[in-house]
Formats: C-alpha cells, structure tokens, sequence
C-alpha cells in the first residue's frame, strides 16, 4: 500500500521470514532466559518486555526481506496498481465538504473533551 515497487513474492517470503524469526526469538529465551539480554540490546531489560524486543526485531525481519525479494522480483505495472498504493491513488479533495464534516474537527472535538475530562477528573482528593 505504501510502495508501489512490492511484489506479491516480497510480501509472502518477508511475512514468512518475520513470523518465522518471531517463533526462533521466542523459543531461544525459552531455551535461554539469559538471551533475553541479547535480544534487547540491554542486561537491564525484564521478562515482560520481551514481546517488545521480539516484535521490533521480527518486523525488521520483515521489512528487509520484503524489500530485498522485491527488488529482485518483477514489479507489477502501474496499471494493475491504480489506486491501491498511495503513489497512484486519486486522493479526494475535502475542499466542498463544510469544517463540522471534516475528520480534524472530529478530532479536535475529541481533544477538547480529553483535556476537560483530564481536567475534571485531574483535581487532588
């Protein structure tokens, strides 16, 4: 969705390279709790942010294998890729639509009912 140059072929081995490596990383501090310090980088680093260090180092996995696979395989033409990436997808223009129909008003709604619950709810006991 985001790069029109990915292959079918670079999204299944990169989703298959980084589940893959997920399952490795978590048996290897099954088998070796003390890999747990490898894998985060840290001697500090505690059991529970395991699931972390294991999704960081997996989706890199993914990522690079995807990229790597894509490059070496035939990329499909822009044609087949009308607006399914971001690069040739016609963007709508919110230009006709009225300010209280647009999605930042909505969200500046809910940021304002954020702060004054925070507000309300902030005060000392």
């Amino acid at each position: 969705m985001l790069w029109k140059r990915a292959t079918p072929a670079g999204g299944f081995w990169g989703l298959l390279c980084g589940t893959a490596s997920s399952i490795l990383l978590w048996l290897l501090v099954k088998l070796h709790p003390a890999a747990l310090a490898i894998l985060a980088l840290s001697s500090d680093a505690k059991p529970m942010a395991e699931n972390l260090y294991r999704f960081i180092w997996s989706w890199l996995v993914c990522v690079i294998v995807t990229i790597l696979v894509s490059l070496v395989t035939r990329a499909k033409p822009d044609s087949e890729l009308q607006n399914l990436v971001y690069g040739l997808a016609l963007i709508p223009s919110a230009e006709a639509v009225p300010f209280y129909r647009r999605p930042i008003f909505a969200a500046a709604l809910v940021a304002l009912v954020f702060v004054v619950l925070n507000v309300i709810s902030g005060k000392p006991q």
